[in-house]
């Protein structure tokens, strides 16, 4: 027969490790058991909380008419450090082969524009209205990830502004895994594409019918969160005036 102390101390350790393990299990969440509000909520506190972000990515809408297809590609980056560093840029080739470039950029209270449409440095109020005059024409991508992470800046619908959400199977793209959620967002039909490991935005397919046509729409994000984000990433550097 085992002495009594050397008994204890084995169901001491037994329940010790027993213990320990929960509280481990506790800091990592069951991905299978996360709903789709729990993953959108992670999504939003990750994006609020962040030091820096940057992002590149493009926005890709299919125009499909009984004529034809066309296709628009509108190339984006975004560079933000806390609390008040910030630039985005997106560009996109015209019809007769011009580069049309759209550049929102804000250094402490100083918020700046620069647009092929209206040459010339443009002085803003503030970043929300920056950001309203880039959005229609960036593919909402002016928008999307700056209204996550400066939540109490940036107005309008978030991301997290969804209906009838739900989890549909997992993916993955180019071997990184994803939560994917199905829900409409302003009455469109989208599925998000969320990383599992850092809760970042990866991609959102989106599906809109007009009276004469209807469009297939794919934003792609290669986002890094809390990483060094050099100064040159941060320069308004707008073209120089001709």
């Amino acid at each position: 027969m085992r002495p009594i102390p050397v008994l204890l101390a084995c169901v001491l350790s037994s329940v010790q490790i027993a213990w320990f393990s929960q509280i481990g299990s506790a800091d990592e969440p069951n991905q299978h058991a996360l709903t789709a509000k729990q993953i959108l909520d992670r999504m939003a506190k990750t994006c609020a909380e962040c030091k820096t972000y940057r992002d590149s990515g493009v926005v890709t809408t299919v125009f499909i008419e009984a004529s034809g297809n066309q296709t628009v590609e509108k190339p984006f980056n975004t560079s933000f450090v806390r609390p008040d560093r910030f630039r985005f840029e997106y560009h996109k080739k015209t019809s007769v082969g011009q580069k049309e470039r759209y550049i929102v950029w804000r250094k402490g209270k100083e918020v700046q524009t620069w647009w092929d449409i209206k040459p010339g440095v443009q002085k803003e109020e503030s970043l929300d209205l920056a950001i309203a005059g880039a959005t229609g024409v960036s593919g909402g991508s002016a928008h999307t990830i700056p209204a996550l992470l400066l939540p109490h800046e940036v107005s309008g619908r978030p991301l997290t502004d969804l209906t009838e959400s739900k989890r549909i199977d997992d993916g993955n793209l180019e071997k990184v895994g994803c939560f994917r959620i199905q829900a409409n967002y302003a009455d469109v039909p989208e599925t998000l594409w969320i990383d599992k490991r850092s809760f970042l935005v990866r991609r959102i397919d989106a599906q809109e019918k007009f009276a004469n046509f209807r469009t297939e729409e794919t934003t792609t994000y290669e986002p890094v969160v809390d990483g060094e984000i050099p100064d040159k990433a941060l320069e308004f550097n707008p073209p120089k005036a001709k």
